[in-house]
């Protein structure tokens, strides 16, 4: 019994540890915010955001020019490479079992690996349809 004690001290530890990171970091935006409303009600005009491309990554506005991520090509490429991974494992599972009692437990990992892909792809289906329905972003004045 005392063997687990150093990894349940660690493991709650580091679970502690990033919930009160978590606390501070939002502590911090909720003082950000505050600042910002109490110079709107003052009359004054708050400065412009440090990153406005940030800004906008934050306020779902994906302009392709402005170098930010394509959530819905990602999701499409985390797919296509894990229903590569799953089908060959699965493969190689079953060439590698000689009977079919070993080639099952393979085959379950193979095709949850090719579920998990597929999930992948729908996301990025739905990514797609739905960018297609928002508005297009602000153009930027060079």
């Amino acid at each position: 019994m005392s063997q687990y004690w150093i990894p349940l001290a660690a493991i709650t530890g580091w679970a502690l540890i990033t919930l009160y990171r978590m606390h501070i970091a939002s502590k911090a935006r909720e003082l950000v915010h505050r600042e910002r409303l109490a110079m709107i009600e003052r009359g004054l005009v708050p400065p412009p955001e440090a990153d406005p491309r940030q800004f906008e990554r934050m306020m779902d506005w994906h302009p392709s020019a402005a170098g930010a991520p394509d959530r819905g090509a990602r999701s499409l490429r985390t797919g296509l490479i894990l229903i590569a991974v799953g089908i060959g494992l699965a493969l190689m599972r079953y060439l590698q079992a000689g009977d079919a009692l070993n080639a099952r437990g393979g085959l379950g990992v193979g095709v949850f690996l090719v579920v998990i892909g597929i999930a992948f792809l729908l996301n990025a289906m739905f990514e797609a349809r739905s960018r297609q329905s928002q508005p297009q972003a602000p153009q930027e004045k060079p």
